[in-house]
């Protein structure tokens, strides 16, 4: 590995060197300090050798002396691109400190806070842009909705949403942002509560609202206070995927008039049905639908339809949107994801393939395709799959699948040497590329490989992940203690610290204590559901429990939720519906290690 220090060390002893042969012997090698350009020098050579974190690490050390905004700016970004968000905040601080009235700053030292979890910061600085932005608040409110929207942290973009609509009462756009983080965030109820008073504001009250397809609830006035466990407590959607954001372009970004209307009440509905008030908002959906019968109206029905988890009737809907082509690309996408779901891997790859005819969502298809491959056993055409898949949400998951076969077949070199290639082909792909590394030396077994490499939540959670694997327990429970030390209000990080403990049995009142402060702020996340329903297991209280995986299983049908469901089934002396639900998602999560090895414990036991 490269290392910044013995480079940093080297050059400036071979400069001390010159000098002393120069000037004399009375010349301390102490007294020579490198100047600026050699920082800015070095940090680009390393962003033209693929080696991001080097780059934002010697633009960090000119950024500690610099007065030239315009050079800050640029540190600003390299360390931003790089993934670097504690050397982005040293700087955007810096930048602040010489230009307090540049919102550029302002908005990367708040995106470096969202990023490490310092939520009153990052809205502090977001207040200064929204309050002094010429383009003004709401301009600012839908940029930042859609910034919110590609955050992994969605619980983080939540609070963040919160603190700011508190911050603007009175602001549409605000409430919007709000609803929208609550509804990724896993809080339906809230969604409505924000969504509603939007519309009221907006000009959308119950009546007008009712006239443009949506019945506005009454209590307008109130606005609200998602792979592994560890990383997620986030929801992947009706179907792995599919949610409000997967209309297929219908909402890439927030619009105006109309559309904005529109996407709004989707929202609305959408919450209502996610606290299991269904039949108005899909009513009302319908009739739009019917009556306006273009094909956002139609794609936005079967959705709802997806939302409230009948499949059959948003199949259906979807089908008859193949014959359009404005809508063909969207129906398949939308069918291949259910169908995929579902494990019907087949059906499923003939959707994608047929996507791939359209020329639309090509990245998708191609991923999709890769992890039905996989999941079949054809290891060698899923990488070429995943290789096709250079840009959009599943890009990196790509990647990193792709890596992870390699490794987990005994090719670990052979992995290194795909991002090796990757980083001289693709260079602007680089701090994804050192991610995946850093993902790599985590599964391997060596964290401080992977540290260095990039420091990071999802890589701590990663490395928690691998040490559970290995059954070394303390580790990984050490290595969550510190993620949620360093997060404590974060329910990602009190739900993967509390299933941990309780799947161990160990401290389970204390487990239990966490794992319900993440569910307050998350009640429909399938993943702290499960976790919840887990510890009260433990506890002895299968009754208790079985809701809450239940609930659970309805939303995610993986196999770790399966495994625990069935296995209080199987304690509840339901042994036939345990049965049920493994054969169930052991036909969609395939070779799910904790599924196999519950099924055969529980019938050794017999």
């Amino acid at each position: 590995m490269f290392s910044i220090s013995h480079f940093a060390k080297g050059s400036l002893g071979l400069a001390v060197l010159a000098c002393s042969a120069c000037f004399g012997p009375n010349l301390k090698p102490d007294a020579i300090e490198a100047p600026q350009v050699f920082y800015t020098v070095t940090g680009e050579i390393a962003l033209a050798r693929r080696e991001p974190r080097i780059a934002a690490l010697q633009y960090t050390a000119v950024a500690s002396r610099e007065i030239d905004p315009t050079l800050l700016e640029r540190a600003t970004q390299v360390t931003a691109e790089s993934l670097q968000p504690s050397l982005t905040a040293v700087v955007a601080a810096r930048w602040i400190s010489l230009a307090p009235n540049s919102l550029q700053a302002h908005r990367a030292a708040a995106k470096a806070a969202l990023m490490l979890h310092k939520i009153a910061q990052s809205a502090d600085q977001y207040r200064i842009v929204l309050a002094s932005s010429p383009r003004g608040a709401d301009a600012e409110f839908a940029d930042l909705e859609t910034e919110l929207g590609a955050v992994d942290n969605v619980f983080g973009a939540r609070q963040l949403a919160d603190r700011l609509a508190a911050s603007f009462p009175a602001s549409a756009a605000a409430l919007r942002l709000q609803g929208f983080a609550a509804l990724r965030a896993d809080d339906p109820a809230a969604a409505v509560r924000s969504f509603s008073a939007a519309l009221a504001i907006s000009g959308g009250s119950t009546e007008a609202a009712e006239n443009k397809g949506t019945a506005g609830d009454t209590g307008a006035g109130e606005s609200a206070g998602a792979a592994e466990r560890a990383g997620a407590a986030e929801r992947a959607g009706a179907a792995e995927g599919v949610g409000a954001a997967e209309a297929a372009g219908a909402t890439e970004a927030p619009s105006v008039g109309r559309d904005a209307h529109r996407e709004l009440v989707q929202g609305l509905w959408r919450a209502r049905i996610l606290t299991g008030d269904s039949e108005e908002p899909l009513a009302l959906s319908q009739a739009l639908a019917e009556r306006e019968a273009t094909a956002a109206n139609q794609i936005d029905f079967a959705l709802l339809l997806l939302a409230a988890q009948r499949n059959a009737a948003a199949v259906a809907q979807l089908e008859s949107l193949l014959r359009q082509p404005e809508s063909a690309p969207v129906a398949l996408r939308l069918l291949g994801l259910v169908e995929f779901q579902e494990g019907k891997l087949e059906a499923a790859g003939r959707r994608f393939t047929d996507l791939l005819t359209t020329g639309k969502f090509i990245d998708d298809a191609f991923y999709y395709l890769g992890l039905i491959a996989e999941r079949r056993g054809d290891l060698e055409r899923a990488l070429r799959l995943y290789a096709q898949v250079q840009n959009g949400d599943n890009a990196f998951a790509a990647l990193l699948r792709a890596c992870s076969i390699l490794q987990a077949h005994g090719a670990a070199p052979a992995a290194q040497q795909l991002l090796d290639h990757l980083n001289e082909d693709e260079p602007q792909r680089a701090p994804e590329i050192m991610a995946a590394r850093a993902r790599i030396f985590a599964d391997a077994g060596d964290p401080q490989q992977a540290i260095e490499v990039l420091d990071s939540v999802d890589i701590r959670y990663a490395i928690a992940s691998t040490y559970e694997d290995q059954g070394r327990f303390a580790l990984a429970l050490h290595e969550l203690k510190e993620v949620l030390k360093s997060r404590p209000d974060d329910p990602a990080a009190m739900n993967a610290y509390g299933y941990t403990l309780a799947d161990h049995s160990q401290e389970l009142a204390h487990a239990r204590t966490l794992i319900e402060r993440a569910y307050a702020t998350a009640p429909k996340n399938a993943a702290i559901l499960d976790s919840l329903g887990w510890v009260l297991f433990r506890q002895g209280h299968d009754e208790q429990a079985l809701p809450y995986l239940s609930a659970a299983y309805a939303d995610d049908r993986g196999g770790d939720i399966a495994a625990h469901l069935g296995e209080v089934l199987w304690q509840l002396g339901r042994r036939a519906d345990a049965e049920h639900v493994w054969s169930e998602a052991g036909a969609i999560d395939t070779g799910n290690h904790l599924l196999n090895a519950t099924r055969q414990r529980l019938h050794a036991s017999k």
